[in-house]
């Protein structure tokens, strides 16, 4: 029995990766009590935890917290899934050196870390200034979906249209003015659909007033990011100043649609590799457009072999059998 202590409930990449953890577990046979660590109701959080076998932190910060303190008080292994790179989190939040300095004495008490990329297992490295852990603590099991079963189809597009989708929060860390600037880099026959919402949207529906005039861009809010919406694109992009191991890519990638993306660190380690195309020369505009241009010209039968590549690294299966073992010698250690 697994206590999943989540942080304030989100749509975003990390609680697509929360609920493709969860179906894994419970197709292995786990069952798993899921607790809000923002609940003002403690008892239920102390329910869980005491009726589980290991308590898992879905995410950083409060989540892990709240785990770290059940697990001591109840006597529990806990594990704590670290998704984004921590040394760029915390520059881009400027967190003072007290929060530093808290981090830096939490992360040494006895806990396993999960990271999603090796990436954001560097960041953390960097920011505790050297492997304080002993390695064995500390593993990579990168991202997954789970199987969605949809059907696989082409989707009509109006003739001379070249759709750029993007899916996210519009907010400082990802970047988007990125978006409208690299638009207006594109030919006048590419479209693009922003799904997302954030403190940053009134900005950007501003700066890209005479874009939207002209049909090139739509701002849709947030909306659920289906595989029926990737089909509807020609590619899609994304702009983020750092990321751990971005669903948004993988969604799409799965639904056959190749992702074009700044060249930030866990990006390259995902994409480098099999489709080197799909990261831009730099992060500016320009080498995005430049990146967006190169891939629709490659052949598609090429680009789709090389999504597969891609996918073989961020397999299902692999990701169900990694964390199934990581918890039960978590729980039951040799």
């Amino acid at each position: 029995c697994i206590c999943m202590v989540h942080g304030t409930p989100g749509a975003g990449g990390v609680a697509t990766a929360v609920r493709s953890l969860s179906q894994a577990l419970e197709q292995e046979g786990c069952q798993l009590l899921h607790a809000c660590a923002a609940a003002a109701d403690g008892a239920s959080l102390l329910w869980a935890a005491a009726r589980s076998d290991i308590i898992v932190a879905t995410h950083n910060f409060r989540a892990a917290y709240v785990a770290w303190a059940l697990g001591t008080l109840l006597r529990k292994p806990v594990v704590v899934w670290v998704h984004g790179p921590l040394s760029e989190v915390l520059s881009q939040a400027g967190a003072s050196s007290a929060k530093r300095s808290w981090l830096r004495w939490f992360y040494r008490r006895p806990m396993d870390l999960v990271f999603v990329s090796a990436s954001s297992r560097q960041s953390f490295a960097h920011f505790m200034q050297g492997p304080l852990l002993q390695p064995a603590r500390q593993t990579v099991i990168v991202n997954a979906l789970a199987p969605g079963g949809q059907e696989q189809r082409l989707v009509a597009r109006p003739d001379g249209v070249v759709r750029v989708g993007y899916v996210g929060r519009l907010s400082t860390e990802k970047n988007p003015h990125l978006l409208i600037a690299m638009m207006r880099a594109l030919p006048g026959n590419f479209q693009l659909t922003v799904l997302g919402e954030g403190p940053l949207r009134q900005a950007m529906e501003s700066a890209a007033e005479d874009l939207a005039a002209a049909g090139r861009v739509r701002f849709m809010g947030h909306q659920p990011a289906t595989d029926a919406f990737y089909r509807t694109q020609d590619v899609t992009v994304v702009t983020s100043h750092y990321e751990g191991c971005p669903m948004t890519v993988l969604e799409s990638l799965q639904a056959g649609v190749p992702c074009v993306a700044v060249p930030i660190p866990s990006l390259q380690e995902m994409l480098m590799e099999q489709a080197p195309y799909l990261l831009a020369q730099s992060g500016t505009a320009v080498a995005l457009a430049d990146a967006v241009l190169t891939t629709l010209q490659r052949p598609k039968p090429l680009r789709d072999a090389d999504i597969e590549q891609v996918l073989s690294r961020y397999g299902y299966a692999e990701f169900k059998l990694r964390w199934h073992r990581l918890l039960s010698s978590a729980v039951y250690p040799c």
